[in-house]
């Protein structure tokens, strides 16, 4: 069976040998799906079903150790090919310049199709078609057909930032896997888009922002997170993944503070750092050379976007009306 997934215009399309071994990939891709309009496909991945191969003796260990659905993984390379290798589970090998990856699966694990090896195989096919998966949340501004990203390490509340924003009318594309794109449109040289997943929130999230607590069962994973659906999202805000919007500006997102919210100009050299920090991998060979792309990538978008640093305050409703203000300053002056 084979299904066509459209990336902001870039197909990708998925060879599955049944149903089970591509139905756990649509966590990331269901609302993606579009039919074929022609032959053209711009990455290909298949996938199937068997005992998952071994990357060769020549590849390079570029990490081993654990994973979310595994203890044991390990990430090789050898010339422009990579695999991913959980032993007796699931193998990925892919190539970017020949865009393409083949997924295998043991019998028994085929929701493993959909965990890790998911977001290695759509990292490949967005480096293949001249786009970056970032580490990031991304929003759309109301009354403006704009969007911004804003960026975070895990656990300092950029899912509960994003969530209350979406709250107070912002558009959610992304809270956690934002696609960078330098197709220009006529606002911007760049555009940015969310990976259709659903949020996992946490129960401070839940008890802070009711109006998404509303929306969650009882049971909460040993993190104390639960993911929410995106039909029930949907039903109380904006939620917008896979539609792309110009890009306008970048956001750190910094310390809570007692009072007022803070927003304020930053240093594009310390955007650049923590966004390198958070996005590109460094192996016992060095940088790699997509990783390299992507970190000139990132170098063109922090120096051509506004920066800004946000100190969330006491009042999470206020939020909204910080953000659009500064927006709405900012197109005065590019307006004057």
């Amino acid at each position: 069976m084979a299904n066509w997934y459209d990336l902001n215009g870039a197909l990708l399309r998925i060879d599955a040998e049944d149903e089970a071994l591509e139905t756990p990939l649509d966590i990331y891709l269901e609302e993606l799906r579009t039919d074929a309009l022609d032959e053209t496909t711009d990455f290909t991945l298949a996938i199937a079903r068997g005992q998952p191969p071994s990357p060769p003796a020549e590849a390079h260990v570029l990490f081993k150790g654990s994973v979310p659905e595994a203890e044991i993984c390990i990430l090789s390379s050898h010339g422009d090919r990579r695999w991913f290798f959980i032993p007796n589970r699931i193998s990925l090998e892919y190539s970017i310049s020949e865009r393409s990856a083949q997924m295998v699966a043991a019998p028994g694990y085929e929701w493993f199709t959909g965990a890790t090896a998911a977001i290695q195989a759509i990292y490949a096919a967005l480096c293949a078609t001249g786009q970056a998966l970032v580490h990031a949340a991304a929003l759309s501004v109301p009354g403006t057909n704009e969007g911004f990203i804003l960026f975070a390490p895990s656990g300092a509340g950029k899912t509960t930032t994003a969530l209350a924003l979406a709250v107070q009318g912002f558009g959610l594309l992304t809270d956690d896997a934002a696609v960078v794109t330098d197709r220009p449109t006529a606002k911007s040289r760049v555009s940015v888009w969310g990976l259709p997943r659903p949020p996992k929130v946490h129960r401070r999230t839940a008890e802070m922002l009711p109006m998404i607590g509303r929306l969650l069962g009882s049971k909460w994973n040993s993190e104390g997170e639960q993911s929410v659906s995106k039909n029930a999202l949907k039903s109380v805000i904006d939620f917008i993944p896979g539609r792309s919007f110009p890009l306008s500006a970048l956001i750190l997102l910094g310390n809570r503070v007692v009072g007022e919210h803070r927003l304020e100009p930053m240093r594009k050299a310390d955007l650049l750092i923590h966004l390198a920090k958070d996005n590109i991998s460094r192996s016992p060979l060095g940088v790699l050379n997509d990783d390299l792309e992507r970190f000139q990538r990132f170098v063109g978008l922090v120096a051509s976007m506004p920066a800004y640093r946000l100190n969330v305050g006491s009042d999470l409703s206020t939020l909204g009306r910080t953000i659009a203000a500064a927006f709405m300053a900012d197109q005065a002056t590019l307006s004057a």
